[in-house]
């Protein structure tokens, strides 16, 4: 990946968890019930993919303004969970790469780019 062009961090809550879901209508108990998604093996309650997604969603914005707009894409593939108390750090470099990473581990990968 080349040089970070723009970044943005973000701290994730239960409580934005709980505001996305009431937005999306994703009412999946894995993003709202503690104890269900200990019991099947996560560090908590999950963010909703398409949540962190908007995060990326936001930078590119950022980056290629109009052209985002007009016919903009994004592909991404989530390769790790993000839960209540995360900071995720995203990044977006002039290939158009952008990366998720909480810490040291990453959570989402893949290109946005705006219309040529």
């Amino acid at each position: 990946m080349q040089a970070t062009e723009h970044h943005l961090q973000r701290n994730v809550s239960q409580e934005t968890i709980d505001r996305y879901g009431r937005i999306n209508g994703d009412n999946d108990i894995i993003h709202y019930d503690q104890d269900y998604a200990l019991k099947r093996g996560f560090r908590g309650t999950l963010a909703h993919g398409l949540m962190v997604m908007g995060y990326a969603c936001e930078l590119a914005a950022q980056a290629h303004g109009e052209r985002w707009f007009r016919g903009g894409s994004i592909h991404v593939k989530w390769v790790d969970p993000v839960c209540p108390g995360d900071v995720v750090a995203v990044d977006l470099d002039g290939e158009g790469n952008v990366r998720a990473a909480v810490g040291e581990e990453l959570v989402l990968v893949g290109t946005a780019r705006g219309r040529a």
